[in-house]
């Protein structure tokens, strides 16, 4: 089980599962920016850039906080659109590794984390308006654990984003062609 936001750890994972599918696969961590020349182009720099033999294919983006999420769908999309640096690119996924809160928020971070739930169907709504873009999204679920004394225990209460059990990771992909969009369950802690 990973405990925190997990961002590291997620794009870790996908790098290392995307390396050992072929001798072929490479990645560039951190993808150039899909604007070039703008004069802040670190908001347009996606997680990584997953290639085959000498051509992008999957631009990823990892991300923890809801608020963001339509932003790294623009990104996503942004990558889509410069055909000519990323001649090749065929999908986009995001992963939503969910909300931690700061400090300030704690009294009302059970209210927010219901109501915000990923905004997962707000989000593909707005994957659905982009024509040709062929996005997955990848939903892990979080909710408040019951922690004991135990020195892990005593450890995760230190920190506001530790406290947090991963109980459902849910994905959704769009092809991009509006035929089918394809949906389910990777893993759920209670089945």
């Amino acid at each position: 089980m990973m405990y925190g936001s997990a961002h590291s750890s997620i794009i870790g994972f996908i790098s290392t599962e995307w390396i050992n599918l072929s001798k072929d696969n490479s990645i560039l961590d951190g993808a150039p920016s899909s604007i070039i020349g703008e004069v802040d182009q670190t908001k347009r720099i996606a997680d990584l850039l997953l290639c085959k033999g000498n051509k992008p294919l999957i631009v990823v983006e990892v991300e923890s906080g809801v608020s963001k999420y339509s932003k790294k769908i623009k990104s996503i999309l942004d990558y889509f659109k410069n055909t000519k640096d990323f001649d090749g690119l065929q999908w986009g996924l995001m992963v939503m590794s969910n909300v931690y809160y700061s400090a300030s928020e704690k009294d009302e971070k059970d209210e927010n984390y219901v109501h915000c739930k990923h905004n997962w169907e707000e989000i593909k709504k707005k994957v659905k308006e982009e024509e040709d873009s062929a996005i997955a999204l990848v939903s892990i679920e979080k909710s408040k654990a019951q922690l004991n004394d135990s020195t892990l225990g005593c450890l995760r209460e230190r920190n506001d984003y530790y406290p947090w059990d991963i109980v459902n990771i849910d994905y959704w992909i769009h092809s991009g062609n509006h035929d089918v969009d394809v949906e389910g369950n990777l893993w759920n802690k209670y089945k």
